[in-house]
């Protein structure tokens, strides 16, 4: 995993992630029901970081052919390189190109980690499930849900407040990937947003195995930049073949 706090944290099972859902059907508010079941079915599905479902809009989903299709955005930051620094230099503080290489490759390390030391680049990726998948009609009711109840809302998880007993939903704005994961906490406080997409990778590795196909598959199923990642998933749940020798 990327992050040290997952570490140690073991991913759901289908069993886990059943009796989940089992319990959230005691929820009393329909939309509240409908909402977190459909996240639970988003990121069991897709294997999603939770910045990628809650940006979600409507008009990303889509029923085509008997499929569900799912767009996703990613936002991916790219670091400027020296020569960019270089000429940030030259507009904000020429003085500075006189300092040795050295200091200034310190110094563009150090840009680099800032806002204007790195550029965000958007990209799409759609993703498909077949109706009838268990997963995705949770997700189709939900929909349907929402364009009964909110038929003008723009985002798939609107955010909200509540006053008194009555909750509001402001269509403004999404909610925030905290906000996600506090939809999931009082079902199971052990299902992290990050361990669905960890699952998702350990189907993948135990599934395909320890070979390159499988990395291509993880690379290309969670949107991993590097095949790095996409090697560590597999060195920790995909087991090696061994060439047979028999008599």
């Amino acid at each position: 995993m990327t992050n040290a706090k997952y570490h140690n944290r073991a991913i759901p099972t289908e069993e886990e992630i059943q009796k989940t859902l089992d319990k959230s059907e005691k929820i009393p508010s329909e939309y509240f029901r409908l909402r977190v079941r459909c996240l639970i079915a988003l990121v069991k599905k897709f294997g999603k970081r939770r910045a990628e479902v809650g940006s979600l809009k409507l008009n990303d989903l889509e029923i085509k052919e008997g499929y569900l299709h799912v767009t996703f955005t990613l936002r991916k930051k790219h670091k400027k390189g020296l020569f960019q620094y270089i000429k940030h230099l030259r507009k904000t503080d020429p003085s500075q190109l006189n300092k040795p290489l050295s200091e200034l490759e310190a110094q563009w390390r150090t840009w680099a980690e800032t806002t204007e030391g790195y550029r965000v680049k958007e990209e799409k990726r759609t993703k498909r499930v077949i109706v009838n998948d268990k997963y995705a009609k949770l997700i189709l009711e939900y929909i349907d849900y929402l364009k009964t109840h909110n038929p003008d809302g723009l985002f798939l998880f609107p955010s909200g407040k509540a006053v008194f007993s009555n909750y509001f939903i402001d269509n403004s704005k999404a909610l925030s990937g905290r906000q996600l994961l506090r939809l999931i906490k009082p079902l199971n406080h052990r299902l992290w947003l990050h361990l669905f997409r960890e699952m998702k990778g350990s189907e993948i590795a135990k599934d395909l195995g320890d070979n390159i196909i499988a990395v291509a598959k993880v690379k290309e199923t969670l949107d991993l930049e590097r095949e790095t990642t996409a090697w560590n998933y597999i060195h920790r749940y995909a087991s090696q073949e061994m060439k047979p020798e028999i008599d």
